[in-house]
Protein backbone atom coordinates (compact mmCIF):
# COMPACT_ATOMS: atom_id res chain seq x y z
CA UNK A 1 0.00 0.00 0.00
CA UNK A 2 2.88 2.00 0.94
CA UNK A 3 4.25 1.76 -2.89
CA UNK A 4 0.77 2.66 -4.23
CA UNK A 5 0.71 5.90 -2.33
CA UNK A 6 4.19 7.04 -3.47
CA UNK A 7 3.41 5.95 -6.81
CA UNK A 8 0.21 8.45 -6.98
CA UNK A 9 2.63 11.35 -5.24
CA UNK A 10 5.28 11.07 -7.90
CA UNK A 11 2.88 10.64 -10.76
CA UNK A 12 1.11 14.12 -9.29
CA UNK A 13 4.03 15.82 -8.36
CA UNK A 14 6.12 14.98 -12.14
CA UNK A 15 2.84 15.90 -13.92
CA UNK A 16 2.23 19.48 -12.10
CA UNK A 17 6.50 19.65 -12.74
CA UNK A 18 5.91 18.77 -16.02
CA UNK A 19 2.93 20.51 -17.32
CA UNK A 20 4.00 23.92 -15.35
CA UNK A 21 7.14 23.88 -17.33
CA UNK A 22 5.57 23.67 -20.62
CA UNK A 23 3.36 25.99 -20.08
CA UNK A 24 6.39 28.45 -18.69
CA UNK A 25 8.17 27.74 -22.12
CA UNK A 26 5.05 28.92 -23.95
CA UNK A 27 4.81 32.33 -21.73
CA UNK A 28 9.01 32.40 -21.87
CA UNK A 29 8.25 32.08 -26.16
CA UNK A 30 5.47 34.48 -26.35
CA UNK A 31 7.25 37.49 -24.22
CA UNK A 32 10.41 36.80 -26.49
CA UNK A 33 7.98 37.44 -29.42
CA UNK A 34 5.85 40.55 -27.67
CA UNK A 35 9.83 41.93 -27.15
CA UNK A 36 10.52 41.34 -30.81
CA UNK A 37 7.63 43.10 -31.21
CA UNK A 38 8.03 46.11 -29.13
CA UNK A 39 11.40 46.99 -30.75
CA UNK A 40 10.10 48.62 -33.82
CA UNK A 41 7.64 50.56 -31.27
CA UNK A 42 11.23 50.98 -29.34
CA UNK A 43 12.53 52.73 -32.61
CA UNK A 44 9.62 54.70 -33.46
CA UNK A 45 9.52 56.06 -29.72
CA UNK A 46 13.20 57.40 -30.47
CA UNK A 47 12.34 58.56 -33.57
CA UNK A 48 9.67 61.07 -32.03
CA UNK A 49 12.26 62.22 -29.24
CA UNK A 50 14.82 62.91 -32.02
CA UNK A 51 12.27 64.46 -34.10
CA UNK A 52 10.84 66.72 -30.92
CA UNK A 53 14.30 67.62 -29.66
CA UNK A 54 15.02 70.52 -32.40
CA UNK A 55 11.37 71.77 -32.42
CA UNK A 56 10.75 75.19 -30.23
CA UNK A 57 8.72 74.83 -26.51
CA UNK A 58 5.61 76.69 -27.94
CA UNK A 59 5.27 74.35 -31.29
CA UNK A 60 5.87 71.10 -28.87
CA UNK A 61 2.35 70.03 -28.67
CA UNK A 62 1.44 70.76 -31.76
CA UNK A 63 3.99 68.34 -33.26
CA UNK A 64 3.05 65.71 -30.74
CA UNK A 65 -0.57 66.17 -31.82
CA UNK A 66 0.37 66.01 -35.65
CA UNK A 67 2.55 62.93 -34.64
CA UNK A 68 -0.08 60.70 -32.81
CA UNK A 69 -2.52 61.71 -35.81
CA UNK A 70 0.38 60.57 -38.30
CA UNK A 71 0.76 57.25 -36.88
CA UNK A 72 -2.13 56.58 -35.15
CA UNK A 73 -0.31 56.23 -32.02
CA UNK A 74 -1.65 57.63 -28.37
CA UNK A 75 1.19 60.21 -27.36
CA UNK A 76 0.79 62.70 -24.63
CA UNK A 77 3.29 65.50 -23.62
CA UNK A 78 3.75 65.84 -19.87
CA UNK A 79 5.52 68.44 -17.45
CA UNK A 80 8.42 66.72 -15.92
CA UNK A 81 6.87 68.44 -12.66
CA UNK A 82 3.92 66.19 -12.17
CA UNK A 83 6.60 63.60 -11.61
CA UNK A 84 7.56 62.66 -7.62
CA UNK A 85 10.79 60.30 -9.05
CA UNK A 86 13.95 60.21 -7.16
CA UNK A 87 16.96 61.08 -8.25
CA UNK A 88 17.68 57.52 -9.81
CA UNK A 89 14.58 57.31 -11.77
CA UNK A 90 15.34 60.55 -13.32
CA UNK A 91 18.44 59.78 -14.53
CA UNK A 92 17.29 56.36 -16.12
CA UNK A 93 14.62 58.66 -17.60
CA UNK A 94 16.61 60.97 -19.45
CA UNK A 95 19.27 58.47 -20.59
CA UNK A 96 16.87 55.42 -21.71
CA UNK A 97 13.65 56.19 -20.53
CA UNK A 98 10.43 54.52 -17.94
CA UNK A 99 8.39 51.63 -18.83
CA UNK A 100 5.25 51.35 -16.55
CA UNK A 101 2.49 48.55 -16.74
CA UNK A 102 -0.86 48.76 -14.84
CA UNK A 103 -3.82 46.19 -14.88
CA UNK A 104 -5.37 48.70 -17.77
CA UNK A 105 -2.16 50.17 -20.14
CA UNK A 106 1.49 50.07 -20.61
CA UNK A 107 3.24 53.37 -21.30
CA UNK A 108 6.66 54.39 -22.30
CA UNK A 109 7.96 57.93 -20.60
CA UNK A 110 11.02 59.89 -21.62
CA UNK A 111 12.88 63.36 -21.57
CA UNK A 112 12.80 65.23 -24.47
CA UNK A 113 16.38 66.86 -25.09
CA UNK A 114 16.43 70.70 -25.02
CA UNK A 115 13.39 70.85 -23.08
CA UNK A 116 14.15 70.26 -20.24
CA UNK A 117 10.52 70.27 -18.27
CA UNK A 118 8.66 68.29 -21.10
CA UNK A 119 8.25 64.33 -21.06
CA UNK A 120 6.81 62.22 -23.88
CA UNK A 121 4.42 59.20 -23.30
CA UNK A 122 3.66 56.60 -25.49
CA UNK A 123 0.60 54.69 -24.46
CA UNK A 124 -0.09 50.99 -25.19
CA UNK A 125 -3.87 49.81 -24.31
CA UNK A 126 -3.94 46.30 -22.25
CA UNK A 127 -6.78 44.18 -23.37
CA UNK A 128 -7.61 43.00 -19.89
CA UNK A 129 -10.14 40.46 -20.92
CA UNK A 130 -7.43 38.59 -23.06
CA UNK A 131 -4.96 38.18 -20.77
CA UNK A 132 -7.37 37.12 -18.00
CA UNK A 133 -9.20 34.44 -21.03
CA UNK A 134 -5.41 33.53 -21.43
CA UNK A 135 -4.93 32.98 -17.62
CA UNK A 136 -7.78 30.56 -17.30
CA UNK A 137 -6.93 28.72 -20.56
CA UNK A 138 -3.37 28.28 -19.02
CA UNK A 139 -4.85 27.41 -15.94
CA UNK A 140 -7.36 24.50 -17.45
CA UNK A 141 -4.67 23.01 -19.53
CA UNK A 142 -2.26 22.81 -16.21
CA UNK A 143 -5.42 20.55 -14.58
CA UNK A 144 -6.54 19.01 -17.81
CA UNK A 145 -2.49 17.72 -18.25
CA UNK A 146 -1.84 16.42 -14.89
CA UNK A 147 -5.44 14.82 -15.03
CA UNK A 148 -4.27 12.85 -18.17
CA UNK A 149 -1.51 12.16 -16.65
CA UNK A 150 -3.41 10.36 -13.68
CA UNK A 151 -5.71 9.03 -15.89
CA UNK A 152 -2.74 7.10 -17.92
CA UNK A 153 -1.15 6.04 -14.92
CA UNK A 154 -4.82 4.62 -12.97
CA UNK A 155 -5.41 2.70 -16.24
CA UNK A 156 -3.24 -0.49 -15.67
CA UNK A 157 -4.30 0.24 -11.51
CA UNK A 158 -7.66 -0.22 -12.98
CA UNK A 159 -7.22 -3.10 -15.28
CA UNK A 160 -5.98 -5.17 -12.13
CA UNK A 161 -8.51 -3.77 -9.84
CA UNK A 162 -11.19 -5.33 -12.24
CA UNK A 163 -9.23 -8.00 -12.13
CA UNK A 164 -9.47 -8.51 -8.79
CA UNK A 165 -12.72 -7.99 -8.60
CA UNK A 166 -13.75 -10.39 -11.08
CA UNK A 167 -12.08 -12.99 -8.95
CA UNK A 168 -13.50 -12.09 -6.24
CA UNK A 169 -17.27 -12.36 -7.07
CA UNK A 170 -15.96 -15.73 -8.56
CA UNK A 171 -14.89 -16.79 -5.33
CA UNK A 172 -17.75 -15.71 -3.76
CA UNK A 173 -19.87 -17.77 -6.22
CA UNK A 174 -18.34 -21.10 -5.14
CA UNK A 175 -15.11 -21.24 -7.34
CA UNK A 176 -12.12 -21.60 -4.31
CA UNK A 177 -9.84 -22.14 -6.96
CA UNK A 178 -9.21 -19.24 -8.31
CA UNK A 179 -7.00 -17.09 -7.93
CA UNK A 180 -5.34 -13.41 -8.95
CA UNK A 181 -2.58 -13.97 -11.84
CA UNK A 182 0.25 -11.72 -10.14
CA UNK A 183 1.62 -8.91 -12.56
CA UNK A 184 4.90 -7.87 -12.72
CA UNK A 185 4.24 -4.22 -12.24
CA UNK A 186 0.90 -4.67 -10.47
CA UNK A 187 0.53 -1.47 -7.98
CA UNK A 188 -1.63 -3.46 -5.71
CA UNK A 189 0.38 -6.79 -5.91
CA UNK A 190 0.46 -6.73 -1.79
CA UNK A 191 -3.93 -6.57 -1.96
CA UNK A 192 -3.46 -9.21 -4.42
CA UNK A 193 -1.26 -11.43 -2.56
CA UNK A 194 -3.35 -11.09 0.55
CA UNK A 195 -6.55 -12.22 -1.39
CA UNK A 196 -4.43 -15.06 -2.78
CA UNK A 197 -3.24 -16.10 0.47
CA UNK A 198 -6.97 -15.09 2.51
CA UNK A 199 -8.68 -17.42 -0.57
CA UNK A 200 -6.12 -20.24 -0.29
CA UNK A 201 -6.82 -20.19 3.60
CA UNK A 202 -10.80 -20.00 2.95
CA UNK A 203 -10.12 -22.97 0.56
CA UNK A 204 -7.81 -24.97 2.97
CA UNK A 205 -10.55 -24.17 6.16
CA UNK A 206 -13.75 -25.25 4.12
CA UNK A 207 -12.04 -27.95 2.69
CA UNK A 208 -11.27 -29.15 6.13
CA UNK A 209 -14.39 -28.56 7.85
CA UNK A 210 -15.99 -30.70 4.98
CA UNK A 211 -13.48 -33.44 5.85
CA UNK A 212 -13.68 -33.28 9.29
CA UNK A 213 -17.43 -33.86 8.94
CA UNK A 214 -17.71 -36.77 7.04
CA UNK A 215 -14.80 -38.22 8.64
CA UNK A 216 -16.37 -37.56 11.84
CA UNK A 217 -20.02 -38.99 10.67
CA UNK A 218 -18.24 -41.78 9.07
CA UNK A 219 -15.93 -43.24 12.43
CA UNK A 220 -18.44 -42.51 14.91
CA UNK A 221 -21.19 -44.82 13.25
CA UNK A 222 -19.35 -47.97 14.50
CA UNK A 223 -19.01 -47.05 18.23
CA UNK A 224 -22.37 -45.43 18.39
CA UNK A 225 -23.56 -48.38 16.80
CA UNK A 226 -21.98 -50.71 19.48
CA UNK A 227 -22.88 -48.45 21.91
CA UNK A 228 -26.61 -48.71 20.66
CA UNK A 229 -26.10 -52.99 20.18
CA UNK A 230 -24.36 -52.94 24.38
CA UNK A 231 -27.41 -50.95 25.63
CA UNK A 232 -29.94 -52.90 24.14
CA UNK A 233 -28.52 -55.74 24.93
CA UNK A 234 -28.31 -54.46 29.08
CA UNK A 235 -31.39 -53.41 28.89
CA UNK A 236 -32.88 -56.88 28.03
CA UNK A 237 -30.23 -59.04 30.08
CA UNK A 238 -31.65 -59.80 34.01
CA UNK A 239 -28.15 -61.19 35.44
CA UNK A 240 -26.06 -58.94 36.88
CA UNK A 241 -22.93 -60.15 36.02
CA UNK A 242 -24.45 -59.79 31.97
CA UNK A 243 -25.28 -56.37 32.41
CA UNK A 244 -22.02 -55.25 34.34
CA UNK A 245 -20.19 -57.08 31.59
CA UNK A 246 -22.59 -54.83 28.76
CA UNK A 247 -21.83 -51.42 30.75
CA UNK A 248 -18.32 -52.24 30.78
CA UNK A 249 -17.95 -52.27 27.06
CA UNK A 250 -20.65 -49.82 27.07
CA UNK A 251 -17.88 -47.76 28.84
CA UNK A 252 -14.92 -48.41 26.31
CA UNK A 253 -17.06 -47.46 23.51
CA UNK A 254 -18.14 -44.05 25.31
CA UNK A 255 -14.50 -43.52 26.03
CA UNK A 256 -14.01 -44.02 22.41
CA UNK A 257 -16.43 -41.62 21.04
CA UNK A 258 -15.24 -39.14 23.31
CA UNK A 259 -11.45 -39.45 22.29
CA UNK A 260 -12.45 -39.09 18.96
CA UNK A 261 -14.65 -35.76 19.84
CA UNK A 262 -11.68 -34.78 21.69
CA UNK A 263 -9.46 -34.98 18.23
CA UNK A 264 -11.38 -33.97 15.97
CA UNK A 265 -12.32 -31.00 17.69
CA UNK A 266 -8.60 -30.31 18.77
CA UNK A 267 -8.32 -30.47 15.48
CA UNK A 268 -10.62 -28.03 14.04
CA UNK A 269 -9.35 -25.19 16.12
CA UNK A 270 -5.86 -25.49 15.24
CA UNK A 271 -6.26 -22.98 12.77
CA UNK A 272 -7.33 -20.34 14.87
CA UNK A 273 -4.55 -21.11 17.27
CA UNK A 274 -2.02 -20.56 14.77
CA UNK A 275 -3.09 -17.01 14.53
CA UNK A 276 -1.74 -16.50 18.13
CA UNK A 277 2.17 -18.31 17.97
CA UNK A 278 4.79 -16.99 20.38
CA UNK A 279 8.14 -17.09 18.75
CA UNK A 280 11.35 -17.89 20.29
CA UNK A 281 14.82 -17.86 19.55
CA UNK A 282 15.54 -21.64 20.74
CA UNK A 283 18.95 -23.58 20.49
CA UNK A 284 17.67 -26.40 17.98
CA UNK A 285 20.37 -28.64 20.05
CA UNK A 286 18.72 -28.38 23.21
CA UNK A 287 15.51 -28.54 22.40
CA UNK A 288 15.44 -31.80 20.28
CA UNK A 289 17.75 -33.19 22.96
CA UNK A 290 15.61 -32.65 26.18
CA UNK A 291 12.90 -33.96 23.51
CA UNK A 292 14.38 -37.31 22.74
CA UNK A 293 15.05 -37.19 26.88
CA UNK A 294 10.86 -36.98 27.59
CA UNK A 295 9.99 -39.53 25.04
CA UNK A 296 12.67 -42.23 26.14
CA UNK A 297 10.22 -43.73 28.46
CA UNK A 298 7.72 -44.40 25.88
CA UNK A 299 10.23 -45.99 23.96
CA UNK A 300 11.39 -48.04 26.93
CA UNK A 301 7.88 -49.26 27.57
CA UNK A 302 7.84 -50.60 24.44
CA UNK A 303 10.88 -52.46 24.45
CA UNK A 304 12.86 -50.21 21.88
CA UNK A 305 15.46 -47.72 21.90
CA UNK A 306 15.62 -44.33 20.89
CA UNK A 307 19.10 -42.72 20.16
CA UNK A 308 19.79 -39.24 19.43
CA UNK A 309 23.00 -37.60 17.94
CA UNK A 310 23.78 -33.61 16.48
CA UNK A 311 26.35 -32.07 14.33
CA UNK A 312 25.21 -29.06 15.32
CA UNK A 313 25.57 -26.79 18.97
CA UNK A 314 24.88 -23.39 18.84
CA UNK A 315 22.35 -22.88 16.01
CA UNK A 316 18.88 -21.14 16.71
CA UNK A 317 15.54 -21.32 14.90
CA UNK A 318 12.81 -18.75 15.81
CA UNK A 319 9.76 -20.74 16.78
CA UNK A 320 6.85 -21.25 19.29
CA UNK A 321 8.20 -24.36 21.52
CA UNK A 322 5.15 -25.36 22.25
CA UNK A 323 3.71 -26.00 19.32
CA UNK A 324 7.22 -27.45 17.30
CA UNK A 325 7.54 -29.81 20.70
CA UNK A 326 4.02 -31.37 19.98
CA UNK A 327 5.23 -31.75 15.93
CA UNK A 328 8.52 -33.24 17.02
CA UNK A 329 6.74 -35.76 19.40
CA UNK A 330 3.95 -36.75 16.88
CA UNK A 331 6.56 -37.21 14.54
CA UNK A 332 9.16 -39.83 16.96
CA UNK A 333 6.10 -41.35 18.90
CA UNK A 334 4.85 -42.22 15.51
CA UNK A 335 8.27 -43.78 14.53
CA UNK A 336 8.47 -45.48 18.07
CA UNK A 337 4.83 -46.73 17.49
CA UNK A 338 6.21 -48.45 13.90
CA UNK A 339 9.91 -49.38 14.95
CA UNK A 340 10.97 -52.70 15.34
CA UNK A 341 13.65 -52.20 17.69
CA UNK A 342 14.98 -49.02 17.70
CA UNK A 343 14.31 -45.33 16.47
CA UNK A 344 17.50 -42.75 15.75
CA UNK A 345 17.04 -38.73 15.72
CA UNK A 346 19.73 -37.38 13.73
CA UNK A 347 20.74 -33.22 13.62
CA UNK A 348 22.69 -31.75 11.15
CA UNK A 349 22.87 -28.57 8.64
CA UNK A 350 22.61 -28.37 4.93
CA UNK A 351 23.04 -25.43 2.39
CA UNK A 352 20.17 -24.21 0.56
CA UNK A 353 20.69 -23.34 -2.98
CA UNK A 354 17.83 -21.96 -3.71
CA UNK A 355 18.00 -19.31 -0.35
CA UNK A 356 21.91 -19.53 -0.34
CA UNK A 357 21.90 -19.93 3.53
CA UNK A 358 22.27 -22.74 5.55
CA UNK A 359 19.22 -24.77 7.26
CA UNK A 360 18.82 -27.35 10.30
CA UNK A 361 17.41 -30.82 9.69
CA UNK A 362 16.25 -33.24 11.54
CA UNK A 363 16.23 -36.84 10.40
CA UNK A 364 13.81 -39.31 12.18
CA UNK A 365 14.59 -42.58 11.22
CA UNK A 366 13.10 -46.25 12.07
CA UNK A 367 13.80 -49.48 11.11
CA UNK A 368 10.16 -50.54 11.03
CA UNK A 369 8.24 -51.83 8.19
CA UNK A 370 8.74 -47.95 6.17
CA UNK A 371 6.02 -46.56 3.77
CA UNK A 372 5.15 -47.41 0.34
CA UNK A 373 6.72 -44.54 -2.25
CA UNK A 374 2.75 -44.36 -3.35
CA UNK A 375 1.57 -43.60 -0.16
CA UNK A 376 4.28 -41.17 0.78
CA UNK A 377 2.51 -37.92 -0.19
CA UNK A 378 -0.56 -39.22 1.41
CA UNK A 379 0.46 -39.05 4.98
CA UNK A 380 0.04 -35.85 6.66
CA UNK A 381 -3.24 -35.62 5.12
CA UNK A 382 -5.93 -35.85 8.02
CA UNK A 383 -7.97 -38.76 8.66
CA UNK A 384 -5.57 -41.02 6.45
CA UNK A 385 -4.14 -44.32 8.03
CA UNK A 386 -2.30 -46.60 6.11
CA UNK A 387 -2.18 -48.96 8.79
CA UNK A 388 -5.51 -50.80 9.08
CA UNK A 389 -4.20 -53.02 11.61
CA UNK A 390 -3.88 -50.27 14.30
CA UNK A 391 -6.90 -49.81 16.31
CA UNK A 392 -9.62 -46.67 16.98
CA UNK A 393 -9.58 -48.04 20.57
CA UNK A 394 -5.20 -46.97 20.47
CA UNK A 395 -6.69 -43.02 20.00
CA UNK A 396 -5.46 -43.23 16.32
CA UNK A 397 -7.60 -41.01 14.47
CA UNK A 398 -5.05 -40.28 11.70
CA UNK A 399 -4.36 -36.28 13.23
CA UNK A 400 -1.23 -37.03 14.23
CA UNK A 401 0.70 -36.39 11.06
CA UNK A 402 -2.10 -33.65 9.49
CA UNK A 403 -0.87 -31.35 13.12
CA UNK A 404 2.60 -32.24 12.54
CA UNK A 405 2.13 -31.03 8.57
CA UNK A 406 -0.23 -27.77 9.96
CA UNK A 407 2.93 -26.41 12.20
CA UNK A 408 5.62 -26.87 10.36
CA UNK A 409 3.88 -24.71 7.81
CA UNK A 410 3.06 -22.09 10.10
CA UNK A 411 6.90 -22.10 10.61
CA UNK A 412 7.66 -22.79 7.20
CA UNK A 413 9.44 -25.37 7.59
CA UNK A 414 9.38 -28.49 5.41
CA UNK A 415 8.84 -31.41 6.40
CA UNK A 416 8.53 -34.98 4.15
CA UNK A 417 8.84 -38.62 4.31
CA UNK A 418 11.73 -39.53 2.25
CA UNK A 419 12.10 -42.50 -0.77
CA UNK A 420 14.48 -45.24 -0.83
CA UNK A 421 15.46 -42.87 -3.85
CA UNK A 422 15.78 -39.61 -1.36
CA UNK A 423 17.61 -41.22 0.85
CA UNK A 424 20.45 -42.80 -1.71
CA UNK A 425 21.05 -38.73 -2.74
CA UNK A 426 21.86 -37.72 0.63
CA UNK A 427 25.37 -36.98 2.44
CA UNK A 428 27.75 -39.73 3.92
CA UNK A 429 26.93 -38.76 7.54
CA UNK A 430 23.38 -39.93 6.58
CA UNK A 431 23.61 -42.89 5.13
CA UNK A 432 26.27 -43.65 8.49
CA UNK A 433 23.13 -43.19 10.46
CA UNK A 434 21.20 -45.42 7.82
CA UNK A 435 23.69 -48.24 8.16
CA UNK A 436 23.64 -48.38 11.68
CA UNK A 437 20.27 -49.26 11.87
CA UNK A 438 19.16 -53.04 10.99
CA UNK A 439 16.51 -52.23 8.93
CA UNK A 440 15.62 -49.15 7.30
CA UNK A 441 12.04 -48.01 7.38
CA UNK A 442 10.26 -44.54 7.70
CA UNK A 443 12.65 -41.28 7.28
CA UNK A 444 10.91 -38.31 8.09
CA UNK A 445 13.12 -35.08 6.97
CA UNK A 446 12.33 -31.58 8.47
CA UNK A 447 14.44 -28.94 7.26
CA UNK A 448 14.23 -25.56 9.00
CA UNK A 449 15.96 -21.81 8.32
CA UNK A 450 18.25 -20.81 11.06
CA UNK A 451 18.56 -17.51 12.28
CA UNK A 452 21.22 -15.38 10.59
CA UNK A 453 23.89 -14.29 12.75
Amino acid sequence: MHKLILNIVLTVTLSLFGFGWLIDQYIYDSLNNEEMNVQPQNEMFNGFINHLKDRPPEKLQITVDDLAEQFNVNLALENREDFALEEKVLAELDSIGLQVVSDVEEYHLRSIPNHPNALLKLITEIDADQDRQLDVILTLLLYFGVSIAVVLWMLPLIRRLTKLTDVANKFGKGDLSVRVIPAKYSQINVVENSFNKMASQIEHLIEENRLLANSLSHDLRTPVSCFRFGLDACLGEREIDKKDEYLTRMEKDLENIEGMLNAFLDYASMERKGMHLDFHKTNLNDFVGALVKDLGPIAMQQDKQLAFSSEISSQEVNMDNVWVYRAFSNLITNAISYATTQVSVFLTTEYDVTNKASRAVCYILDDGPGIPDAELEKVFDAFVRLDPSRKRAGKNFGLGLAIVKRVTDWHSFNVSFMSKSDAAAQSSHFKEKLMALQNVGAMAKISMPLIQR
